[in-house]
């Protein structure tokens, strides 16, 4: 027995060149854990489309402004919202 790609619904669904949410998710958090000079032990991150926030706490102001180039710069980011805080 075979399946018609509309009989599942997906027929009609155009391809999209930008990843899901939680790959966009994912692939930052990735980025993160790999760049130099950041800890990303508290930084929250989560996905709205292509709009990217960044929540949580760092350790200095550099890691502010380096957790959001790096993210700015994964692929599928299109928008950084920087909502990091310095720790106490």
């Amino acid at each position: 027995m075979s399946v018609d790609r509309k009989d599942l619904g997906v027929g009609a669904r155009a391809a999209t060149a930008l990843p899901e949410a939680a790959d966009i998710e994912s692939a930052v958090y990735d980025a993160l854990a790999c760049a130099a000079d950041i800890d990303p032990t508290y930084i929250f991150v989560s996905a709205h489309g292509a709009e990217i926030t960044l929540s949580g706490w760092v350790s200095g102001r550099a890691e502010i402004s380096k957790a959001a180039e790096v993210a700015q710069q994964t692929r599928g980011v299109q928008k950084v919202r920087n909502e990091l805080s310095q720790t106490l």
